[in-house]
């Protein structure tokens, strides 16, 4: 189908979620529909004797109010007993289809909108003549058939039952009936009920296709929801070269700098009555190396080579006090430096 073109990637949790928002899930309206018939026999297969009584126990009221006389009180009746007695099979019918419903796509509360897309009449015919108009019209027709089917084996038997009819008493007619007229309520459940389940299984596969997305499609999505990765980019560069300005700064306050002697340099700072030891303040490799050995030289702070503390110090977070198993190899420096400096 046109309109499916190019679409072949499967729909992002964020495009079923809007699709969602929108009430549009996956529903079988067959599901719906013979759950509320259910209501309806059920009801009424436990409760038909107190109906059918309730129903000649208002013929007798209704007739003896006298038509002519005062049709307004007829009316007024039929209605409020005629509401009374069909509320419970309504009841249980509309309960029933919402279930139904919420069981397959869950309660969903949507406000309706108006799509002028749905005004166009030449949509219209697409959609009457779509694969989805063709499931419809083979479903419809698919019905038509299996409910003209068993209502032809009902007469049929019937039919073959007429003749010992006229030996029986009523109870036995009655009983007869009932059992014909079960038989053939529980054959036809079975058939549409399995038409209703095919359904479902064709709406969710229908849906899902309508839901399907294009590669570019999926990457508008990505930009929309994670922004542009070429301005993510860099802005991330950015923000490095920020930190590096910052921690080049800092540099200039650090009382040594230890290095590999060419790959890896890092700047200490100590101070007695400002830190309890000493604290790593700047590091780098290659390049950024470089930039602290500058740094360093040009604010005439100590440079010291040596390779094993340098790796070790390397691996310390920014900002952070050297482990003790590294105070006696700072402390060896720190003591030298001081003892250059004239520090005691």
């Amino acid at each position: 189908m046109p309109e499916h073109e190019g679409k072949t990637e499967q729909a992002t949790p964020r495009k079923k979620q809007k699709a969602r928002e929108k009430g549009q899930v996956a529903r079988s309206r067959e599901i719906i529909s013979l759950a509320a018939t259910a209501g309806i026999i059920f009801i009424f297969y436990f409760a038909g004797n107190t109906f059918m009584r309730d129903i000649s126990a208002l013929t007798g009221r209704l007739l003896g109010l006298g038509y002519g006389r005062d049709p307004i009180a007829v009316m007024r009746l039929a209605s409020v007993e005629t509401f009374r007695m069909v509320m419970p099979f309504l009841g249980l019918a509309v309960s029933l289809a919402l279930v139904s419903g919420a069981v397959q796509g869950g309660f969903l509360v949507s406000p309706p909108t108006l799509e002028m897309e749905t005004l166009n009449p030449i949509n219209g015919l697409k959609r009457i003549f779509s694969l989805t108009g063709l499931a419809q019209f083979l479903k419809s027709l698919l019905k038509f058939s299996l409910g003209g089917v068993l209502f032809f084996f009902l007469v049929k038997k019937m039919l073959a039952i007429l003749p010992f009819t006229a030996a029986m008493d009523v109870i036995q007619i009655k009983e007869v009936t009932g059992n014909l007229v079960a038989k053939s309520v529980i054959s036809a459940f079975t058939l549409f009920f399995a038409l209703a389940a095919v359904d479902y299984l064709y709406q969710k596969w229908s849906f899902e296709r309508s839901l399907r997305m294009s590669k570019e499609e999926i990457k508008e999505e990505h930009r929309e929801t994670e922004g542009d990765p070429l301005v993510k980019a860099r802005i991330k560069s950015l923000q490095k070269e920020m930190a590096r300005r910052r921690m080049m700064q800092e540099v200039q306050k650090a009382t040594v700098v230890i290095t590999n002697p060419t790959h890896i340099a890092v700047a200490l700072r100590y101070k007695k009555d400002e830190i309890p030891a000493p604290k790593v303040i700047a590091k780098g490799a290659g390049f950024v190396a470089e930039k602290i050995k500058e740094t360093g030289r040009k604010y005439r702070i100590p440079i010291v080579e040596d390779k094993p503390l340098a790796r070790a110090l390397y691996r310390l977070k920014i900002n952070s006090v050297i482990p003790e198993e590294l105070y006696r190899a700072v402390a060896k420096i720190l003591a030298y430096i001081y003892q250059l400096r004239g520090i005691a």
